[in-house]
């Protein structure tokens, strides 16, 4: 195919200059207030209550932001004894995590509102590069803006975005070290440590250590090793400049879990079991523990430099250098023949020997001006990145013997430690994807008055893969070009000033190399990306004085080209953008302090999803809901101190029914409640004693679907970790 078009810095490049010249003018004329670009805040130390994004790009106070955002910072971190992304999740209803397969790794995949946000995963807003797990140790908050977000971020966002915000210098000294040790032969140690160097300088280190086993899963153990280094200067000046360094390195056993039994019509005594989990004991691990491995290395470098050309404009560039390398060899657990026998294959093992690399920048001009008699918060920038993604071939460089031998294993009583005398290197040959984005955006929210605001956003992306897709032939070549337009628009309504009414929209885009690779197994490199649209309705108010934040919201989300099955093409492969999809629904929330010893975060998710139309072959997934899209969802965490000293918490989750695809022989996952504790005693002022207890109840439960497997959640666990700062 022919090579991508660089049409798009035709269009980027000029309009970035003309729009700059033209805020500095406006600036520079305008006598006008200061300007408030603040990032995500508590009110205090214990409270859940965020009145800010951790996104510049949303300059409204939350409560003034005409969509469904919510910020789950360090103090609900702390309280529930959060982890991992995956952990901070659980925070929030309508969110469904999947499983690794083939071609995605396991780690932090997921979908929000029904559609897949696997690659819309940010940090300080800039998009997170690779498939892994990730930890919150140098994370100061974790935000969901739920809805399409092309506007904002780029390809994809079609159900919502996470980001990420990283922990940074302060003008402050503190230290704080935790020890925690658990029931699971698992211990976690951090170190965050923040020295003021002068009036405007400081560093923070944040070091971490974690290893342990997987509670409810034989075998399964992980550890990670971490350190976090961040500088800056200039702080509490008009120019400012920060850099981060970040190195992460986890040494995992993979887990795929347990094979679904996929048949209509398998053995007999797996007949009750048929599109469902398999009748077994969710501690079985069908992996082997001298063949399975997952190693991974992280490092990112992010600079950051601000500069305040006045008291209401600033100029903000970041720019981040990330790479993430993984090598894995992971059994995925498969019925060796269902309709015949139980046996489980060690046949079907996933090798991946990957290299994500990222370079990004992003310039941007952040005001907020007088103009026309109206007041305007403004944000426009450009963005430029470089993605590229490298498979090296990991195989057998001397013969599996649980291949070679055809050895099964016991779905009953699976055995992990069978010898394995084969050995996994390269063989030479990879594959590779190289991927450039040049956008340009601008955001202008209007106030019009005390009551009304109009908010609305533009985005131009210029998007363009070559994707060398042959193992043995380098000079096979896929190459894509994707302009993508995108916009949102809102209206905000303030009846009082501690609350709005809301109605807003939007769209989003998904390319066929959205993951950077194209599908070689039908005509995806030739599509139009697909296209959503998403209407809400809502209403936030803050209650008890401020303490208490709320929000309820009516959305709708239809994807208006999905990707669908050709019947008219000679490949049976070739798709078409002929399908439609749409997720409506119901949320309901409510963060903050109920009283002054009682706080509270909790959600509830209603989705109503559906295919509406499909072609070909896919016309049987008409009516079907979609993938990982239960129809109810609830979380709740609730706090209370019985005294200066002591607390407790206690938490539920409900997540229902889902099935794994859309086809008509997808699988179901059983609906699940589990339920969380939390006594914390503060021993003295510096320090404190937290006991934590997860899954209470030793719930066997779905947690992450696949397409083959699925993974359990994790079994009743208990930990108690000591808290000193100095």
């Amino acid at each position: 195919m022919s090579k991508p078009s660089n049409k798009g810095n035709a269009y980027v490049k000029p309009i970035a200059a003309v729009v700059t010249a033209t805020l500095s003018t406006w600036a520079s004329a305008q006598d006008v207030q200061e300007l408030s670009v603040t990032k995500a805040e508590t009110k205090t130390e214990s409270s859940y209550v965020v009145e800010k994004s951790t996104s510049h790009k949303y300059t409204q106070p939350l409560l003034d932001t005409a969509k469904t955002v919510t910020v789950i910072n360090q103090a609900v971190m702390k309280d529930r004894n959060v982890d991992s992304l995956r952990d901070a999740l659980r925070n929030v209803s309508g969110i469904s995590l999947a499983a690794g397969e083939g071609g995605a790794p396991t780690g932090d995949s997921m979908s929000i509102r029904g559609f897949s946000a696997t690659n819309d995963i940010f940090v300080d807003g800039i998009r997170d590069v690779a498939g892994y797990t990730r930890d919150i140790y140098n994370i100061e908050a974790v935000e969901v803006a739920k809805g399409p977000g092309s506007a904002v971020s780029g390809r994809g966002a079609t159900g919502g975005s996470v980001n990420l915000e990283s922990k940074k210098a302060k003008l402050d000294s503190f230290n704080d070290v935790s020890l925690r040790l658990g029931t699971e032969n698992d211990y976690r140690g951090r170190f965050d440590t923040n020295i003021q160097v002068n009036e405007t300088s400081a560093l923070r280190i944040n070091l971490l250590t974690d290893k342990g086993d997987v509670a409810g899963r034989d075998y399964v153990e992980n550890e990670t090793n971490a350190v976090a280094v961040a500088f800056a200067t200039g702080l509490g000046t008009n120019s400012r400049f920060d850099l981060n360094l970040e190195y992460q390195r986890q040494d995992n056993l993979p887990d795929y879990g347990i094979a679904w039994v996929y048949s209509d019509t398998p053995v007999a005594e797996l007949a009750d079991s048929a599109r469902g989990p398999s009748p077994v004991d969710y501690d079985n691990f069908y992996g082997n523990i001298y063949r399975d491995y997952e190693d991974i290395e992280a490092y990112s470098t992010t600079a950051r430099y601000e500069y305040d050309f006045s008291q209401n404009t600033m100029l903000r560039v970041q720019g981040r250098l990330g790479e993430v390398k993984r090598e894995s060899v992971t059994t995925a657990p498969r019925y060796f023949s269902i309709t015949t026998d139980t046996d489980i294959t060690f046949a079907d093992e996933k090798t991946r020997d990957t290299q994500n690399s990222l370079a990004a920048i992003q310039v941007d001009l952040i005001g907020n001006y007088e103009f026309a008699g109206f007041t305007h918060d403004v944000v426009v920038g450009v963005e430029l990145a470089n993605e590229t993604f490298t498979r090296h071939a990991l195989v057998a460089t001397t013969p599996d013997n649980l291949i070679e031998d055809e050895i099964r294993n016991d779905l009953y009583n699976p055995n992990a430690t069978i010898e394995f005398t084969g050995v996994y290197g390269r063989d030479g040959t990879s594959i590779e994807a190289k991927a450039k984005n040049q956008a340009i955006y601008a955001f202008d929210t209007v106030t019009l008055n005390k009551q009304w605001e109009v908010t609305g956003g533009i985005r131009f992306d210029s998007f363009t893969t070559d994707y060398h897709n042959d193992y043995d032939d380098p000079s096979a070549l896929i190459s894509t070009s994707d302009d993508l337009f995108s916009w949102n628009a809102a209206v905000v309504y303030k009846p009082a000033d501690n609350g709005s009414i809301y109605v807003g929209a939007g769209n989003s885009f998904n390319p066929s190399a959205e993951g950077l690779t194209v599908s070689t197994r039908s005509n995806a490199a030739d599509l139009d990306p697909e296209e959503s649209r998403s209407y809400e309705l809502g209403t936030k108010w803050s209650l008890m004085d401020g303490r208490l934040q709320t929000n309820a919201a009516l959305f709708r989300t239809e994807k208006t080209n999905a990707r669908t099955d050709d019947p008219f093409a000679d490949s049976s492969t070739d798709e078409l953008l002929g399908g439609e999809q749409r997720v409506q629904g119901l949320e309901l929330s409510a963060t903050g302090l109920i009283t002054k010893e009682w706080t509270v975060i909790a959600s509830y998710t209603y989705q109503d999803s559906e295919v509406t139309k499909a072609l070909g072959d896919d016309a049987s997934q008409i009516g079907n809901e979609l993938a990982r899209t239960p129809k109810n969802s609830a979380s709740v965490w609730t706090t209370y101190d019985m005294s200066d000293k002591l607390s407790f918490g206690l938490g539920a989750q409900y997540v229902g029914e889902r099935y794994n695809s859309t086809s008509s022989t997808r699988s179901r996952a059983p609906g699940y409640t589990i339920f969380d504790l939390m006594v914390a005693y503060d021993v003295s002022k510096d320090l404190s004693l937290q006991l934590n207890g997860e899954n209470l109840g030793d719930k066997d439960y779905v947690d992450q679907l696949g397409g083959g497997h699925y993974v359990p959640g994790n079994g009743r666990k208990f930990s108690l970790t000591a808290s000193y700062s100095f």
